[in-house]
């Protein structure tokens, strides 16, 4: 017997919460951190920062203005976009709590983050959805409208747990803790609480879905020969009326209403009670809810909206394919636990794997519970769990899943929220299964494990409450010094309002294609500033060309520099991301770009929609282009020459540098010369060099020649690296036409800036014959 669910006083008879004072204290309790912790969550979040909060939001203030319900148009939505298409429930009650609320100030506070990110977690930054997201807004206006209608989710979410407590004591008749353990869990679970805190319509169906699921285990629970009252059948149908008029998935809740009724009536057999549900159940359904799907009708000859809704929201295109199904089953998952933000801010990759083995143990155990229940009916196990609510419970949990898979075939991305009108079968169900197993252990291991197992979703509430969302969101602090490797730059942003870039680190000097590359920049400003400029990062070749781009507000966009306070230093530190590939036989030495976009210059260019940069200074006050360091990309492959007339040299010029292979071409016909030349670095050399390939004639008189660093402009010498390989590749012209004779062509190299007076002494000829700071790579004879 499983101690837990044979706490004192459970015994055999049947749990009566209202006369339990132990369990009505906890559940109390449980209610009371709920709100505690969900208030906090509501503040710690900025304004807009929930998904769709935006639109939710302005659907309840049109109503609030007094302008009833908005008419949807496709073709130009209106602030609620697709949310105008939703039953409007929530919205009315959101819009009646804030209509004495002056929110004029709407536009002032819902300033878009330009460079949102939307829906890639992975993303290091722009988590924010509005830009000025990083500083604390004053409960009036918008914001405090705003933060009624989350209080008001709240409260909902709040009659969620009770209801779902309430279920939980007809699930486990003769157990005083598993309903409170599967309140407990729909409390901790970081995304309800993040939901719940949330101005969202999400929360309406919720509560109006698991208060109708409590409902009719109440009237499955009855005794077959007590009557069922026309104020119970009300009740049902006051509820059904709720939830259908918060989203579509409640009229989910009619069909399986309907399934409970037939089974009472077969049960009874009264059939009578069918005409009792119809009439008190049915009429303030159809009562409280019907007029919103005739309006869709008459308004859009679509009783659902959903047209309306997809065509805004966007439809997916060509059905879900198999290998599409896994990422997203994966994102269902991972949004069921906690997503925050608008899906891009993630939990610990561990916390999503423990509670997929924790899922797929605990309904496997609710599986096997159930089959025990309905085939042992004397068995220990049996006796603790209801079978017509288990049965109910699979019913409601299994037609959510098939309208989360309906709906994902027809829109973009599912969503673990949309499982959440069933989220208190999901936990009743998981607590019967992992009390299934734990029956077999002794009842302090069974106490460990649940305290566990709450412990682990209430300490990830509190770590995204205390360290995750303020980290995704609030704006960095100014830093008291510039770290000591930093390099110092000194440059000077704009005319009329100055922003000064005082140093640059750059953490990674070499990266790959694919590869990010750590820059840290220190900026300040000596006055505040009167408008937000976006910054921009770019790593270019040596012909101009990205490899790399960024465009953000400081601060990874939680620090735009309207924040910026005087005098102070602001370390901004970036993940540019490497996307160029370094092509070209040798590693490239990009370089970094760092500028500021000018937003009075829109159209400047005379295309419209795109910016000028703002000038740049040195501190003289002389304008540059602002490079201000190097990042070497090296190739995804190592440059090779390998073809069947390369040949080995293997000549070292310095101890530093070795004419590895070489591969020559004599073009008579065009008097011309191809030479390729694989280089490798034996350590880092001193200075910039350049190569020579000079070709002779007999008496040693020069007939072409060509001079150019190993690897031209993209990566000089001066940042070669011991196991760099470079391949160099020169078209030599010769003096035509060439008379009949013998040709050499000598190679070396020289420091640049002694325009060849100072060559690399040959340290080891390899292959191949040396003399005077050169080696003979070629002889070839003209006819």
């Amino acid at each position: 017997m499983n101690a837990l669910s044979s706490a004192p006083g459970a015994a055999r008879a049947q749990v009566q919460p209202s006369n339990d004072r132990w369990m009505q204290r906890r559940a109390w309790l449980i209610l009371a951190l709920f709100l505690l912790l969900g208030s906090a969550y509501s503040l710690i979040v900025p304004a807009f920062e929930t998904p769709d909060e935006p639109f939710h939001y302005g659907f309840a203030r049109h109503i609030a203005q007094g302008q009833g319900l908005p008419i949807q148009d496709p073709q130009n939505p209106g602030p609620w976009a697709q949310e105008g298409s939703q039953a409007p429930l929530y919205y009315l009650l959101a819009g009646l709590t804030t209509t004495f609320i002056d929110q004029r100030d709407v536009a002032e506070s819902a300033v878009r983050n330009p460079r949102a990110n939307i829906g890639d977690p992975l993303y290091p930054g722009n988590k924010n959805f509005m830009l000025y997201s990083g500083r604390w807004q004053p409960l009036q206006g918008a914001n405090l409208a705003l933060h009624v209608g989350r209080w008001l989710s709240l409260l909902l979410g709040a009659l969620t747990l009770w209801a779902t407590f309430r279920l939980g004591v007809y699930a486990f008749p003769h157990s005083r803790t598993l309903p409170l353990l599967a309140m407990a869990l729909v409390a901790a679970i970081p995304q309800f609480l993040f939901l719940s805190a949330s101005f969202s319509n999400d929360n309406a169906v919720i509560a109006a879905s698991t208060f109708t699921l409590f409902w009719l285990a109440r009237l499955l629970a009855k005794r077959n020969d007590a009557p069922i009252e026309w104020w119970e059948w009300s009740v049902l149908g006051i509820a059904l009326g709720a939830a259908a008029l918060s989203k579509l998935q409640g009229l989910g809740l009619i069909p399986l209403s309907g399934v409970a009724v037939f089974f009472l009536v077969r049960r009874r057999r009264a059939w009578r009670l069918l005409l009792d549900a119809v009439i008190f159940a049915g009429v303030p359904a159809i009562a409280i809810a019907g007029w919103w799907y005739w309006r869709n009708l008459t308004l859009y000859r679509d009783w659902s909206g959903l047209s309306h809704l997809m065509e805004i929201n966007g439809q997916r295109q060509g059905g879900i394919e198999w290998r599409n199904f896994w990422p997203e089953f994966a994102g269902l998952r991972y949004s069921a636990w906690g997503v925050f933000g608008w899906f891009n801010i993630l939990l610990p990759d561990w916390f999503y794997t423990v509670m997929d083995a924790i899922t797929v143990s605990g309904l496997a155990g609710a599986v096997l519970a159930t089959i025990a229940t309905f085939t042992q009916r004397r068995s220990p196990l049996a006796s603790r769990l209801s079978p017509r609510i288990l049965a109910l419970l699979w019913l409601w949990l299994a037609m959510m899943l098939a309208l989360l898979l309906y709906w994902t075939a027809q829109a973009t991305g599912s969503q673990g929220r949309l499982l959440f009108p069933a989220i208190a079968a999901f936990a009743i169900l998981l607590v019967a299964g992992i009390d299934f197993w734990l029956r077999w252990l002794p009842a302090l291991a069974q106490r460990l494990v649940w305290a566990g197992l709450l412990a682990l979703l209430a300490g990830m509430s509190l770590y995204a409450l205390g360290w995750l969302l303020p980290g995704a969101y609030y704006a960095p602090v100014p830093v008291a010094t510039i770290a000591s490797n930093a390099l110092p730059v000194a440059l000077r942003y704009g005319d009329e309002e100055s922003i000064w870039l005082e140093a640059v680190t750059i953490d990674a000097a070499r990266v790959r294609a694919g590869d990010v590359a750590p820059v840290t920049l220190y900026f300040q400003t000596p006055a505040k500033l009167k408008h937000d400029y976006q910054l921009f990062l770019q790593l270019l070749d040596e012909n101009g060309a990205e490899i790399a781009n960024l465009t953000t507000h400081p601060g990874w966009g939680r620090n735009p520099t309207t924040f910026w306070k005087p005098g102070a230093v602001y370390a901004d530190r970036y993940l540019l991301p490497v996307t160029g590939a370094a092509e070209g036989g040798s590693p490239l030495a990009a370089r970094l770009y760092v500028g500021f976009i000018d937003p009075a210059t829109e159209g400047a260019s005379g295309q419209p929609g795109k910016f000028l940069p703002l000038p740049a200074y040195t501190a003289e006050g002389g304008e540059v282009t602002p490079f201000v360091g190097t990042v070497v990309v090296e190739p995804a492959t190592e440059p090779r020459l390998d073809t069947p007339e390369a040949v080995a040299a293997h000549s070292e010029f310095g101890s530093v540098i070795r004419l590895d292979m070489l591969e020559t071409e004599f073009f008579e016909k065009t008097q011309s010369l191809t030479v390729k030349l694989l280089w490798q670095a034996l350590g880092a050399p001193a200075t910039d060099y350049t190569a020579f390939v000079h070709v002779v004639d007999a008496t040693g008189a020069p007939v072409g020649g060509f001079d150019r660093a190993p690897a031209g402009d993209r990566f000089p010498t001066h940042l070669w690296r011991a196991g760099d390989r470079i391949l160099s590749q020169f078209e030599v012209e010769l003096a035509a036409p060439l008379p009949p004779g013998t040709y050499d062509v000598w190679v070396g190299l020289y420091e640049s800036a002694s325009a060849g007076a100072l060559r690399l002494p040959v340290t080891a000829p390899g292959e191949v014959l040396s003399g005077d700071g050169q080696v003979r790579i070629r002889q070839f004879t003209v006819q």
